[in-house]
C-alpha cells in the first residue's frame, strides 16, 4: 500500500514541477552569489528555439595569421573548436560553426536567437525612469521596437531588434556613424544634467579702527562754542534722535552673473542657471562629457569635475551635487555581444600603479583638492609596472552580483600559486598607498586600492561598462582561452526563421490536433489501458518539454522530428502492454495478475527496441561531433532524451496507474481492459 502511494506521489511531484517550469517563461533561482536562469520570455513556453524556428545571427570571419599569408588548417580547426566552446558556454546550443573554403580560410557562425541588441544607459543618480527613456526612443528617435527596463544596479537597458553598425571604408575611415553614436548626443541634449551649487557665505572683514602712531592721519578736533560744549549738553542724548543700528556684515558670494559667465567660458552657452537663495544655484545643462582617456593615453576629467573646479575658483564651495548626466553608454546583447564573444581574446593583466608625487604637496598649477585623485588616475603623474600575476594563474571566472550594490561583477578565482601572488601584490599596494590596475585586452577596467592584503585567492572585477551580459561574455572568454589567429569580420546579417511565426503557429496547431486524435483513438479502442496510456502520453509531453527547458536543449526542426519519433516509441510501448494484458486475460487470469504479467512480458520487447534506438542516437551524436554537424547532434540528443523518458512513462507510470484503477470499481469489469475488436469477435463466437 505504502509503495503504491509513494509511486503516485512521485508522479504527481514530477508532473507538478514540470508544469511550473513551463508556466513560468523565465526561471530564476538565486543561490548564494550565483543565479540559475533558464527560459526566455519571448519564446514559446520559454523554450530555447533554434535558428530555423526563430532566426538569429549569421557571421562570417576571415582567419588572418599574425605573420600574414594563408592560415594553417590546424589553426582554423583550433579556432572553430574555441568558438564552439564559447557559444556553448554562452548558453546557445544548436549553433552552426563551420569552416569555409578549400583549404579552409573562413569560419561561418550562425547563432539562434541573437538578432536583438541592447544598449545600457546609466544616468547619474538614477535621475530618469525607464518609461521616460522608452518614450524618447519610440517618439523622438523613431524606434517603436525599443523596450526599456531597469536593472538591479539602477541602469536602464534598451532592447532593440537591431542597431545599424558604423560604415567603414577600406582605409578605416568612418563613412557613417553607428546609430548608438548618433543617439548619444541626442539623449544628452534631451535628458539634461542638474547640478546643485551652494557657496559658503563668508563675511567681509570689518575695516579696522586706526590706532595713534600707526601712520594713519588723525583728524583734528573742531572748535566748539562754550554754550554747546557744556557737560550736560554732551552727556545727555537727544530723545528725538533714533540711534543708528550697527550694520550686518556683507556676504561675499559669487553672483548669478558670475556663475553664468564661468559656464559660458567653459562652452556651456545652453546652461540654465537659477538662483534659489543667497549663494545657492541650480544649473541645468546638456551634453556633459563623461571623460576617460584621450588619444595620448592621458586621463581626462569629466565635465562635472571641470565645472566643480571652475566654481571652486570663484568662491568657497560648500556643496556640489550633480545628477542626470550620462555615466554609462555601452552597446551589447544580441549581435554585438555575439561578435564580442566570438572574435575577441580576453587578455587579463594586473599592473601595479605607482602614484606620483607627495599627496600633501601638489605640483604647481594643480588644485590641492583634486591632487589626491589626479596623482593616481592621471597618466601624467603615475607610472605602472608589470607583475608576476598573469592569466595562467587564473583557475576560474564567472559572473555574479555584488550583494551590497547589486552591480554585475566578474568573480575570478586564482590557483594556489596565483592566490599567493595576489596576496603579496595587494599587501604591497596597501602598504605603499598605490593602486592595482586591472586591464582587459589592453583597456583599463578598474584600478582599486587595498586596505590590506587579500587572501583566499578570490577577487571581483567591476566597472561602469560591465553589464550582466558583458560580465558573462568576459567570463567565458577568460575560461575558453586565446585564439591562435586574428579574426576579421567580413559578413554580418540577420537570418529569418525558416518556418516563420505563422508557419510555426500552424505546425503547433497541426501537432496538437494529431496528438488529440491519437489520444481519442487510444481511449476508444483500448478503453481503460488506452485512457491510462493517454494520461502517460500527456505527462510524457509535459515532462519532456520541461527537461528541454531546464537542461537546456535548443528545439529545432530536426529536434521536433525527434520528439515525434520518441512519442511514437512511447505509444508503441503502451500498445504492447495493452495487447499483452489482453492475452493474459484471455488465458483466464484475473485483472491484477494479468496486468503484472502483461508488463513483465512486454518489457523485453520495449527494452530491446528502445536500447537499439539509444545506440543509434549515440552513434549519430558521435559522428555529428566528428563531422561538425550540429543538426545531427541535436536530433540525436533530443531522440535519446525522449526515448529514455518514454521508457519511464510507459513502464513505470502506466503500471502504477493501471494497478491503481484495477483496485477500484472499474477493475470489476474486465471488458474495459479488452480492445473493442476482441469483444466483438468473442460475441460472434458465442452466437455461433
Amino acid at each position: 500500500m505504502i509503495r503504491r502511494y509513494r509511486g503516485i506521489a512521485l508522479i504527481l511531484i514530477v508532473v507538478t514541477l514540470s508544469v511550473i517550469a513551463l508556466v513560468i517563461p523565465e526561471l530564476k533561482i538565486s543561490a548564494f552569489s550565483n543565479t540559475f536562469t533558464r527560459g526566455d520570455e519571448d519564446s514559446f513556453l520559454g523554450l530555447s528555439l533554434g535558428l530555423d524556428l526563430q532566426g538569429g545571427t549569421h557571421l562570417v570571419y576571415r582567419v588572418v595569421p599574425e605573420g600574414g599569408g594563408d592560415p594553417n588548417p590546424d589553426d582554423v580547426e583550433a579556432i572553430r573548436n574555441i568558438i564552439e566552446k564559447r557559444v556553448n558556454e554562452f548558453g546557445v546550443s544548436e549553433a552552426t560553426v563551420q569552416e569555409l573554403g578549400n583549404p579552409p580560410d573562413r569560419i561561418m557562425v550562425q547563432i539562434p536567437g541573437q538578432k536583438g541588441t541592447s544598449l545600457s544607459v546609466g544616468f547619474r543618480g538614477g535621475a530618469y525612469t525607464a518609461d521616460e527613456l522608452q518614450e524618447f526612443f519610440r517618439t523622438d528617435l523613431g524606434r517603436p521596437d525599443a523596450v526599456v527596463s531597469q536593472e538591479d544596479d539602477g541602469s536602464l537597458t534598451v532592447e532593440l531588434d537591431s542597431i545599424r553598425p558604423a560604415t567603414i571604408d577600406e582605409n578605416g575611415n568612418v563613412i557613417e556613424q553607428s546609430e548608438p553614436d548618433e543617439w548619444k548626443p541626442l539623449v544628452e541634449e534631451n535628458f539634461p544634467a542638474t547640478i546643485a551649487i551652494w557657496f559658503n557665505q563668508t563675511p567681509v572683514e570689518a575695516t579696522p579702527t586706526p590706532e595713534p602712531g600707526d601712520g594713519t592721519p588723525t583728524p583734528e578736533p573742531s572748535a566748539t562754542p562754550e554754550a554747546t560744549a557744556t557737560p550736560e549738553a554732551t552727556a545727555t542724548p537727544d530723545p528725538s534722535v533714533t540711534p543708528t543700528a550697527t550694520p550686518e556684515p556683507e556676504l561675499e558670494v559669487p553672483s548669478l552673473e558670475e556663475v553664468q559667465q564661468v559656464l559660458t567660458e567653459l562652452g556651456y552657452d545652453n546652461a540654465n542657471v537659477e538662483e534659489l537663495g543667497t549663494g545657492v544655484y541650480r544649473v541645468t545643462v546638456s551634453g556633459l562629457d563623461l571623460g576617460g582617456v584621450d588619444e595620448d593615453g592621458n586621463s581626462t576629467l569629466s565635465d562635472v569635475e571641470i565645472i566643480r573646479g571652475a566654481m571652486r575658483a570663484i568662491g568657497d564651495l560648500l556643496l556640489y551635487d550633480a545628477s542626470g548626466d550620462v555615466v554609462r553608454w555601452a552597446v551589447g546583447g544580441g549581435v554585438e555581444e555575439a561578435k564580442a564573444l566570438i572574435g575577441n581574446t580576453a587578455f587579463l593583466e594586473f599592473r601595479e600603479r605607482i602614484c606620483g608625487g607627495d599627496i600633501l604637496n601638489p605640483p604647481d598649477g594643480i588644485d590641492p583638492n583634486e591632487w589626491p585623485v589626479l596623482r593616481c588616475n592621471d597618466s601624467r603623474f603615475f607610472t605602472e609596472q608589470a607583475t608576476d600575476l598573469n592569466a595562467d594563474d587564473l583557475a576560474d571566472a564567472f559572473p555574479s552580483i555584488q550583494e551590497a550594490t547589486g552591480q554585475p561583477v566578474i568573480t575570478v578565482v586564482f590557483t594556489d600559486a596565483g592566490g599567493d601572488k595576489f596576496f603579496e601584490l595587494t599587501d604591497r599596494i596597501a602598504r605603499n598607498d598605490n593602486l592595482l590596475a586591472i586591464y582587459l585586452d589592453g583597456e583599463e577596467l578598474v584600478a582599486p586600492g587595498a586596505d590590506q592584503g587579500i587572501s583566499g585567492g578570490r577577487a571581483i572585477i567591476y566597472g561602469p561598462d560591465i553589464t550582466s551580459e558583458r560580465a558573462r561574455t568576459i567570463s567565458i572568454q577568460l575560461r575558453a582561452g586565446a585564439l591562435p589567429a586574428t579574426l576579421e569580420l567580413i559578413q554580418e546579417r540577420n537570418v529569418d526563421a525558416t518556418l516563420g511565426d505563422e508557419s510555426l503557429r500552424k505546425s503547433l496547431i497541426a501537432g496538437s490536433i494529431g496528438l488529440i486524435l491519437l489520444l481519442i483513438y487510444m481511449t476508444v479502442y483500448y478503453k481503460a489501458p488506452g485512457v491510462m496510456a493517454s494520461l502517460t502520453l500527456v505527462m510524457y509531453t509535459v515532462v519532456l518539454l520541461a527537461i528541454f527547458k531546464i537542461i537546456p536543449v535548443t528545439l529545432t526542426l530536426s529536434g521536433a522530428a525527434a520528439i515525434i519519433l520518441s512519442l511514437g516509441f512511447a505509444v508503441d510501448a503502451n500498445i504492447l502492454i495493452a495487447e499483452r494484458i489482453k492475452e493474459e486475460l484471455r488465458t483466464g487470469r484475473t485483472l491484477l495478475p494479468a496486468i503484472n504479467a502483461g508488463f513483465n512480458r512486454a518489457w523485453p520487447s520495449i527494452r530491446d527496441g528502445n536500447v537499439s534506438t539509444l545506440i543509434t542516437a549515440v552513434v549519430l551524436f558521435y559522428f555529428g561531433d566528428r563531422l561538425n554537424t550540429s543538426i545531427m547532434q541535436g536530433f540525436a540528443l533530443t531522440l535519446g532524451i525522449g526515448v529514455l523518458l518514454s521508457m519511464f512513462t510507459a513502464f513505470f507510470a502506466s503500471r502504477i496507474l493501471l494497478r491503481l484503477v484495477a483496485r477500484t470499481w472499474i477493475g470489476k469489469n474486465t471488458n474495459l481492459f479488452v480492445p473493442v475488436r476482441d469483444v466483438t469477435a468473442e460475441s460472434q463466437g458465442a452466437e455461433s
